[in-house]
Protein backbone atom coordinates (compact mmCIF):
# COMPACT_ATOMS: atom_id res chain seq x y z
CA UNK A 1 0.00 0.00 0.00
CA UNK A 2 2.85 2.39 0.65
CA UNK A 3 6.52 2.70 -0.21
CA UNK A 4 9.36 3.31 2.24
CA UNK A 5 13.07 2.77 2.60
CA UNK A 6 14.31 -0.23 4.53
CA UNK A 7 15.94 1.98 7.15
CA UNK A 8 13.82 2.34 10.25
CA UNK A 9 14.15 6.11 10.66
CA UNK A 10 10.92 6.44 12.60
CA UNK A 11 11.78 9.87 13.95
CA UNK A 12 11.92 11.17 10.37
CA UNK A 13 8.99 9.17 9.03
CA UNK A 14 6.24 11.26 7.43
CA UNK A 15 2.85 9.97 6.30
CA UNK A 16 2.09 11.43 2.88
CA UNK A 17 -1.41 11.34 1.39
CA UNK A 18 -2.06 12.86 -2.03
CA UNK A 19 -5.24 13.22 -4.03
CA UNK A 20 -3.07 13.02 -7.16
CA UNK A 21 -0.45 10.30 -6.96
CA UNK A 22 2.03 12.00 -9.30
CA UNK A 23 2.00 15.06 -7.04
CA UNK A 24 2.51 12.81 -4.05
CA UNK A 25 5.47 11.10 -5.70
CA UNK A 26 7.09 14.46 -6.47
CA UNK A 27 6.74 15.62 -2.87
CA UNK A 28 7.92 12.21 -1.66
CA UNK A 29 11.13 12.59 -3.67
CA UNK A 30 11.64 16.16 -2.45
CA UNK A 31 11.26 15.16 1.21
CA UNK A 32 13.52 12.16 0.78
CA UNK A 33 16.19 14.46 -0.66
CA UNK A 34 15.93 16.42 2.61
CA UNK A 35 16.74 13.23 4.58
CA UNK A 36 13.19 12.59 5.74
CA UNK A 37 11.46 9.25 5.34
CA UNK A 38 8.09 9.86 3.60
CA UNK A 39 5.60 7.01 3.39
CA UNK A 40 3.23 7.55 0.45
CA UNK A 41 -0.33 6.30 0.90
CA UNK A 42 -3.12 5.93 -1.63
CA UNK A 43 -6.00 8.34 -1.12
CA UNK A 44 -8.37 6.82 1.51
CA UNK A 45 -11.47 5.97 -0.50
CA UNK A 46 -14.91 5.58 1.02
CA UNK A 47 -15.31 2.15 2.56
CA UNK A 48 -11.55 1.55 2.78
CA UNK A 49 -10.74 3.80 5.72
CA UNK A 50 -9.99 0.83 7.97
CA UNK A 51 -7.27 -0.38 5.60
CA UNK A 52 -5.82 3.11 5.46
CA UNK A 53 -5.78 3.37 9.27
CA UNK A 54 -4.06 0.00 9.61
CA UNK A 55 -1.33 1.03 7.18
CA UNK A 56 -0.93 4.34 8.97
CA UNK A 57 -0.44 2.54 12.29
CA UNK A 58 2.17 0.23 10.76
CA UNK A 59 4.10 3.20 9.39
CA UNK A 60 4.60 4.58 12.93
CA UNK A 61 4.50 8.11 11.47
CA UNK A 62 3.54 10.83 13.92
CA UNK A 63 3.43 13.70 11.43
CA UNK A 64 1.58 13.62 8.13
CA UNK A 65 1.06 15.80 5.06
CA UNK A 66 -2.15 15.81 3.00
CA UNK A 67 -1.91 17.18 -0.53
CA UNK A 68 -5.24 18.07 -2.11
CA UNK A 69 -7.69 20.75 -3.13
CA UNK A 70 -10.62 21.46 -0.84
CA UNK A 71 -12.86 22.63 -3.64
CA UNK A 72 -15.55 19.95 -3.52
CA UNK A 73 -17.62 18.70 -0.57
CA UNK A 74 -16.46 15.10 -0.85
CA UNK A 75 -12.78 16.08 -0.72
CA UNK A 76 -13.39 18.38 2.23
CA UNK A 77 -15.17 15.53 4.01
CA UNK A 78 -12.35 13.06 3.26
CA UNK A 79 -9.77 15.43 4.73
CA UNK A 80 -11.89 16.12 7.81
CA UNK A 81 -12.22 12.39 8.44
CA UNK A 82 -8.48 11.76 8.09
CA UNK A 83 -7.31 14.65 10.30
CA UNK A 84 -10.02 14.02 12.89
CA UNK A 85 -8.39 10.95 14.39
CA UNK A 86 -4.96 10.65 16.03
CA UNK A 87 -2.21 10.09 16.72
CA UNK A 88 -0.79 11.64 13.51
CA UNK A 89 -0.53 15.44 13.47
CA UNK A 90 -1.56 16.53 10.00
CA UNK A 91 -0.45 19.39 7.79
CA UNK A 92 -2.79 20.10 4.86
CA UNK A 93 -1.11 21.52 1.76
CA UNK A 94 -3.72 22.90 -0.62
CA UNK A 95 -4.21 25.22 -3.58
CA UNK A 96 -7.67 26.20 -2.30
CA UNK A 97 -7.73 29.81 -1.19
CA UNK A 98 -7.75 30.75 2.48
CA UNK A 99 -11.27 30.87 3.91
CA UNK A 100 -13.93 28.81 5.69
CA UNK A 101 -12.73 25.52 4.16
CA UNK A 102 -9.36 26.02 5.83
CA UNK A 103 -11.24 26.65 9.06
CA UNK A 104 -13.27 23.47 8.62
CA UNK A 105 -10.23 21.20 8.45
CA UNK A 106 -8.44 23.09 11.24
CA UNK A 107 -11.45 22.66 13.49
CA UNK A 108 -11.61 18.98 12.51
CA UNK A 109 -8.09 18.48 13.89
CA UNK A 110 -5.47 19.58 11.33
CA UNK A 111 -2.37 21.12 12.89
CA UNK A 112 -1.99 23.63 10.06
CA UNK A 113 -3.12 24.45 6.53
CA UNK A 114 -0.46 25.70 4.13
CA UNK A 115 -0.72 26.96 0.53
CA UNK A 116 0.86 24.98 -2.30
CA UNK A 117 3.14 27.97 -2.86
CA UNK A 118 5.04 26.75 0.22
CA UNK A 119 8.59 25.78 -0.78
CA UNK A 120 10.14 22.41 0.00
CA UNK A 121 12.30 24.12 2.62
CA UNK A 122 9.19 25.72 4.11
CA UNK A 123 7.38 22.38 4.22
CA UNK A 124 10.35 20.67 5.88
CA UNK A 125 10.46 23.46 8.47
CA UNK A 126 6.72 23.07 9.10
CA UNK A 127 7.16 19.31 9.56
CA UNK A 128 10.00 19.80 12.04
CA UNK A 129 8.06 22.48 13.94
CA UNK A 130 5.05 20.16 14.14
CA UNK A 131 7.21 17.30 15.39
CA UNK A 132 8.61 19.61 18.08
CA UNK A 133 5.10 20.60 19.18
CA UNK A 134 5.30 24.12 17.80
CA UNK A 135 2.40 25.17 15.54
CA UNK A 136 3.83 26.02 12.09
CA UNK A 137 0.86 28.16 11.10
CA UNK A 138 0.53 31.84 11.95
CA UNK A 139 -1.82 32.12 14.92
CA UNK A 140 -3.73 35.02 13.44
CA UNK A 141 -4.25 33.21 10.12
CA UNK A 142 -5.41 30.10 11.95
CA UNK A 143 -7.87 32.05 14.11
CA UNK A 144 -9.15 33.95 11.07
CA UNK A 145 -9.87 30.77 9.10
CA UNK A 146 -11.71 29.14 12.01
CA UNK A 147 -13.69 32.32 12.60
CA UNK A 148 -14.70 32.38 8.94
CA UNK A 149 -15.95 28.81 9.26
CA UNK A 150 -17.90 29.68 12.41
CA UNK A 151 -19.43 32.69 10.71
CA UNK A 152 -21.04 30.48 8.11
CA UNK A 153 -24.67 30.23 9.19
CA UNK A 154 -25.88 27.04 10.83
CA UNK A 155 -28.19 26.47 7.89
CA UNK A 156 -25.14 26.59 5.64
CA UNK A 157 -23.38 24.01 7.82
CA UNK A 158 -26.29 21.62 7.36
CA UNK A 159 -26.26 22.25 3.62
CA UNK A 160 -22.53 21.56 3.34
CA UNK A 161 -22.91 18.31 5.29
CA UNK A 162 -25.61 17.26 2.83
CA UNK A 163 -23.41 18.29 -0.09
CA UNK A 164 -20.69 16.01 1.29
CA UNK A 165 -22.93 13.04 0.51
CA UNK A 166 -22.80 13.80 -3.21
CA UNK A 167 -20.36 11.99 -5.44
CA UNK A 168 -18.00 14.18 -7.41
CA UNK A 169 -20.00 13.43 -10.56
CA UNK A 170 -23.27 14.46 -8.88
CA UNK A 171 -21.65 17.70 -7.72
CA UNK A 172 -20.50 18.39 -11.30
CA UNK A 173 -24.00 17.74 -12.65
CA UNK A 174 -25.46 20.10 -10.08
CA UNK A 175 -23.02 22.76 -11.27
CA UNK A 176 -24.12 22.20 -14.87
CA UNK A 177 -27.78 22.54 -13.87
CA UNK A 178 -26.89 25.79 -12.11
CA UNK A 179 -25.32 26.97 -15.38
CA UNK A 180 -28.61 26.26 -17.17
CA UNK A 181 -27.59 23.07 -18.94
CA UNK A 182 -30.37 20.69 -19.97
CA UNK A 183 -30.30 16.98 -19.17
CA UNK A 184 -29.70 16.25 -22.87
CA UNK A 185 -26.68 18.57 -22.98
CA UNK A 186 -25.21 17.02 -19.82
CA UNK A 187 -25.69 13.51 -21.20
CA UNK A 188 -24.11 14.43 -24.54
CA UNK A 189 -21.10 16.07 -22.86
CA UNK A 190 -20.55 13.04 -20.60
CA UNK A 191 -21.28 10.42 -23.26
CA UNK A 192 -24.00 8.74 -21.20
CA UNK A 193 -27.73 8.27 -21.67
CA UNK A 194 -30.27 10.86 -20.55
CA UNK A 195 -31.83 8.25 -18.26
CA UNK A 196 -28.48 7.91 -16.48
CA UNK A 197 -28.30 11.66 -15.93
CA UNK A 198 -31.91 11.75 -14.69
CA UNK A 199 -31.08 8.97 -12.26
CA UNK A 200 -28.08 10.97 -11.00
CA UNK A 201 -30.23 14.09 -10.62
CA UNK A 202 -32.78 12.06 -8.65
CA UNK A 203 -30.00 10.72 -6.41
CA UNK A 204 -28.53 14.16 -5.69
CA UNK A 205 -31.99 15.57 -4.94
CA UNK A 206 -32.57 12.79 -2.43
CA UNK A 207 -29.21 13.40 -0.74
CA UNK A 208 -29.91 17.13 -0.52
CA UNK A 209 -33.38 16.53 0.89
CA UNK A 210 -35.16 18.54 -1.81
CA UNK A 211 -38.10 17.63 -4.03
CA UNK A 212 -37.28 19.50 -7.22
CA UNK A 213 -34.40 20.28 -9.54
CA UNK A 214 -35.01 23.98 -8.95
CA UNK A 215 -34.57 23.52 -5.19
CA UNK A 216 -31.37 21.55 -5.78
CA UNK A 217 -29.97 24.41 -7.89
CA UNK A 218 -30.96 26.88 -5.16
CA UNK A 219 -29.06 24.77 -2.61
CA UNK A 220 -26.03 24.77 -4.89
CA UNK A 221 -26.20 28.56 -5.15
CA UNK A 222 -26.12 28.85 -1.36
CA UNK A 223 -23.15 26.47 -1.18
CA UNK A 224 -21.05 28.84 -3.29
CA UNK A 225 -20.26 30.84 -0.14
CA UNK A 226 -18.02 27.97 0.93
CA UNK A 227 -17.17 26.45 -2.47
CA UNK A 228 -16.65 29.43 -4.83
CA UNK A 229 -16.44 28.55 -8.49
CA UNK A 230 -13.25 29.00 -10.48
CA UNK A 231 -13.74 30.24 -14.03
Amino acid sequence: MFSSTSAERKDDRIALVAERRLVGQAVEAALRARELDPVLFAWPRHGALGVFRAGLDRSAARVGVILCALDSPDLLHDVEVVVGRGPVRWLVLTDSREGPRWGAVLEAGATAVLPTSTTTAGLVLAIRETRAGRPPMNKMARARAIRQWHEVAQEQHVLIRRMEQLTRREFEILGHLYDGWSVSRISAAAGVSESTVRSQVKSLRRKLGVHSQLAAVAAYRRSLEVFPRYR
